[in-house]
């Protein structure tokens, strides 16, 4: 027996393999050769074989403490979670000094998310052995999923310090620095963990993963190819490979990826929901649809999937608004127990004694922003200019930014804010707490149901005044959000589309940055008789009732041609859905241009000169897009709506003393570009001047609307103070 085992140790199976079967012969019911064969079988992937050897030498031997710990290994294998616990916990009452029996225990109470429990076997091995790798190396993977990344750093920095060579160690520390934001020392950890074990997939996937975030797509790629043949079955590899693909335009190759993923873990809701995420990019709507809720039904309360699929609603408008409001206010029910829900209502009221209520006279108000987007992004352009206009004298910012951003824009927040307080790895209950500790008297969301997006935070009401701004036109449906704002064009239909209460403010709503460097326009008509109409927009708004709108002006105006810009390396996939579309509706392909992927920003504005009218999107209207084309000169024409999404730009031109590029109907829509193409004089007149006009008007007027809302945030306050409620307009007030 002793020499069976010798090559067992060894890794030489076929000669222990031989030794037990000849001792078994000998001895049928020898416990040792049940167990030690079964243990064998297990290593060699026949799960099956290796339960029923163990189960029959645990019968002979109920007493061996290492039986109950291998059993637990191959009960693990065979997906009997439960039960490879109930293992691991008899090993270790049998030999409460075994360390390897606190380890595993620990490790598969990691995996059912049992964290106190897990955190308490972790704690129980570092008694015994307190220079175990693997076990802080553990305790690391609890940290980090608790959302305690700087605390998990500490842990696998001190596996490493322990076993330099410990490749997982040094993966872990990637995933963990990729979190924090700190990417370079992420590529390098992940880099190291491949030196020490050049076959570990999961740290090529991880690598890939990084890269990805970085926006190096082609070497994503390449790491994530590794990664899958070393490893055919690693989810997160496939799942990683189709973020790539995605990235990069290839749609279909993305949703194989997503599909093989689903295939190797059918209960992947993270596969359902970027193969939803996809399916929208396609335009296929009801595909998407039926798979965001897939992957709620596959992840009951799973955040992201159910926030996407709101997202989804509220950028196709194809449901509406009263029904996409019925189905936001099911998200904090999935997210929060009843309990949590009722103990943030509880605080809520002042005078509760969820928070203090303190006069604001005399002091400064604490204004709070929860953001994505501190950085370099579009909310970014209109956030930024309000905040440099807010009076220090009556107001003290912090910021509470929830995804780590880089570069000068990232850094000028910082320099903006009073405190700054990164919410990054904490979870929705404990970051509550954090901002709670601040004594934050508003609180202001910019993300809602966006990427980013932390409305848990809201929703366990972490501030007196809770509102949203900006980034997410629709409503969040959070019981704890108090307030959205509207301007002079916010129709009042559309307050039953919102659970929040609507904060008129007296003046346009948002302010954007022109950036002066560029040069004015260099616009001139074609010398063909060419008529350019286009739009800058991600290709996911140019849908279907985008391009049926749009086919209709090609048709009216022969000489026009479309002109589209591309947002991605490989657009090809996207371009067929919008020739066919097009087609559909009698326009050639001809009359199509895609300009290929621009990425410096002084280079995609110079495209407006190329532009003579600016077409906007429907239902869903453009944002940015739409200022970016009037400050460069271009003349925009829009459908008004009758929703907060398909206002955006029709606002915007009111505000701008354009309403007559506002068409009410699709008619008059076709008749206002019309009239701008022929007027070529006009046109010429209209780029000499619309830069001066749009810097001179509400658009741009940072410091009215900083007063603006200010006024609106003290107004919020002295309402909750006085117990009033949001949806119950006081007299003379300008809600």
């Amino acid at each position: 027996m002793q020499r069976a085992l010798g090559h067992h140790q060894k890794g030489q199976f076929s000669e222990a393999e031989e030794l037990y079967r000849q001792v078994l012969k000998a001895e049928p019911e020898n416990a040792d050769a049940l167990h030690f064969s079964g243990l064998l079988a297990h290593q060699r992937g026949e799960a099956d074989i290796a339960f029923g050897l163990m189960m029959r030498a645990m019968e002979l031997d109920p007493g061996r403490a290492e039986f109950h710990l291998n059993l637990g290994h191959v009960l693990e294998a065979r997906g009997e979670a439960d039960d490879a616990i109930a293992s691991y916990r008899k090993a270790a009452l049998l030999d409460p000094g075994l360390h390897a029996a606190h380890h595993r225990l620990g490790n598969a109470l990691l995996e059912q998310r049992r964290f106190n429990e897990a955190a308490a076997s972790f704690s129980q091995a570092l008694a015994i052995e307190p220079d175990s790798a693997e076990t802080i190396n553990s305790m690391g993977s609890l940290l980090q999923k608790i959302g305690r990344p700087e605390r998990s750093l500490v842990c696998y920095r001190k596996a490493i310090s322990l076993q330099p060579e410990y490749a997982e160690a040094h993966n872990n520390m990637g995933t963990v620095l990729q979190e924090l934001g700190r990417l370079e020392e992420a590529i390098a950890a992940c880099k190291q963990a491949l030196a020490c074990k050049p076959t570990l997939a999961e740290a090529h996937s991880n690598l890939g993963n990084i890269l990805i975030a970085r926006g190096e797509l082609a070497q994503a790629i390449e790491s994530l190819r590794r990664a899958t043949e070393l490893q055919p079955d690693l989810v997160e590899a496939h799942l990683n490979m189709g973020n790539a693909l995605r990235g990069q335009g290839h749609l279909e190759e993305a949703i194989l990826c997503y599909r093989h993923a689903i295939s190797i873990a059918p209960e992947s809701a993270d596969a359902y929901n970027n193969l939803a995420e996809t399916y929208k990019d396609q335009d296929k709507l009801d595909e998407a649809i039926a798979t965001f809720r897939k992957a709620l039904a596959v992840r009951p309360g799973f955040a992201l999937a159910h926030s996407n699929l709101l997202y989804l609603y509220a950028f196709t408008r194809c449901i509406p608004p009263q029904a996409g409001r019925v189905l936001a206010e099911g998200w904090e029910k999935s997210v929060l127990s009843e309990a949590e829900r009722a103990a943030a209502r509880q605080r809520a009221p002042a005078g509760s004694g969820g928070f203090p209520v303190r006069s604001r006279q005399g002091r400064q108000l604490r204004l709070g922003i929860v953001s994505a987007e501190l950085g370099a992004h579009a909310v970014a352009d209109f956030l930024e200019p309000f905040l440099e206009q807010l009076d220090r004298r009556r107001f003290h910012l912090t910021l509470f930014p929830t995804y780590r951003r880089f570069g000068a824009r990232a850094e000028h927040f910082r320099e903006l804010a009073d405190s700054y307080i990164p919410l990054m790895g904490l979870p929705d209950g404990g970051a509550a707490e954090r901002i709670r500790a601040e004594q934050i008297d508003v609180l202001m969301d910019t993300t809602g149901h966006t990427f980013g997006g932390r409305l848990g935070i809201l929703a366990h009401r972490a501030a007196p005044v809770q509102c949203t701004y900006i980034g997410y036109w629709s409503t969040t449906g959070l019981t704890e959000v108090d307030w959205i704002f509207g301007d002079p064009y916010f129709k009042a239909a559309m307050d039953a589309h919102f659970t929040e209460g609507v904060w008129r403010l007296p003046r346009f709503a948002s302010c954007y940055r022109g950036d002066w460097t560029l040069p004015e326009s260099a616009w001139a008509p074609d010398a063909s008789g060419t008529i350019w109409l286009g739009s800058f927009n991600k290709y996911c708004k140019i849908r279907g009732e985008t391009l049926g709108l749009w086919a209709r002006v090609l048709r009216a105006l022969p000489e026009a041609k479309l002109l589209l810009e591309d947002r991605a390396d490989c657009e090809e996939e996207t371009h067929r859905r919008i020739l066919a579309a097009l087609a559909g509706h009698g326009v050639s392909p001809e009359r199509v241009e895609f300009v290929p992927f621009i990425r410096e920003h002084d280079r995609h504005m110079a495209l407006y000169d190329r532009l003579d009218i600016a077409l906007d999107t429907i239902p869903f209207n453009s944002g940015t897009t739409a200022f970016d084309a009037l400050w460069m000169g271009a003349p925009l024409v829009a459908l008004d709506g009758n929703w907060t999404g398909g206002t955006i730009a029709s606002s915007a031109l009111k505000a701008l003393g354009r309403p007559e590029w506002v068409a009410q109907d699709s008619e008059q829509f076709v008749a206002i570009v019309c009239h701008l193409a022929r007027d070529v004089e006009g046109r010429k007149r209209l780029r000499q001047g619309q830069r001066a006009l749009m810097a001179a008007s509400p658009l741009c007027d940072a410091k009215g609307l900083a007063s603006a809302l200010q006024e609106a945030f003290e107004g919020m306050y002295d309402r909750w103070m006085a117990g009033a409620d949001p949806h119950r307009p006081a007299a003379g007030s300008r809600q």
